[in-house]
């Protein structure tokens, strides 16, 4: 990889010998990444054991009759932070928002989510908790070990498919065969 190439807005796949359990099996979309910022990120195939009604009634939002995207569990780093990530399709996006290709968007704001909770914003979203963070130059470091494997977004694969196969999809998003990766032992057993 050259490490000059921003990844934003590309997927991180964690590999099997990746040893930090709050990695196993993710994906991981960039949102940014830089040489001088380092990267920031959040896992698409992580659900929580939370409904995402109990968080709208905690910030005094009424939840919808409707059924509800899960909750996904983002990183790591600040776990009581929520993002928002839906897709934008001709709407403008608002000043603070994080644009991805595909007309993917992540939005930090209650009121992204007050929007699409009440009905105001129609489309796919999710609400993800946490994210992951790297330091300058780690996540290049992490690359060159062989954890991740890099994939270009596809959003099909952050909204259609099932959470526990995204990981799979991603893989194969790149022609590989989940089956012929072998785990060096390090990683944490399931």
């Amino acid at each position: 990889m050259d490490t000059a190439d921003s990844l934003i807005g590309k997927f991180l796949i964690a590999m099997p010998s990746l040893g930090d359990p709050n990695f196993r099996r993710s994906v991981v979309l960039l949102g940014a990444h830089s040489l001088e910022e380092g990267a920031f990120g959040l896992i698409v195939n992580r659900p929580l054991d939370i409904e995402l009604s109990e968080i709208l009634d905690e910030l005094g939002l009424e939840a919808p009759k409707t059924d509800l995207p899960r909750v996904l569990a983002g990183g790591p780093v600040e776990p009581g932070h929520g993002f928002v990530i839906f897709d934008l399709a001709d709407r403008p996006p608002e000043s603070d928002d994080l644009l991805l290709p595909e007309g993917l968007t992540v939005s930090g704001n209650t009121e992204t989510l007050a929007a699409f909770a009440s009905g105001g914003r129609s489309g796919m979203y999710s609400l993800i908790l946490g994210y992951s963070g790297w330091y300058p130059g780690q996540l290049e470091t992490e690359i060159e070990e062989n954890s991740w494997l890099v994939a270009p977004l596809t959003t099909s694969i952050v909204f259609d498919v099932p959470y526990e196969d995204r990981w799979v999809a991603a893989l194969q998003s790149i022609g590989v065969d989940p089956g012929t990766l072998v785990d060096s032992g390090s990683a944490t057993p399931a």
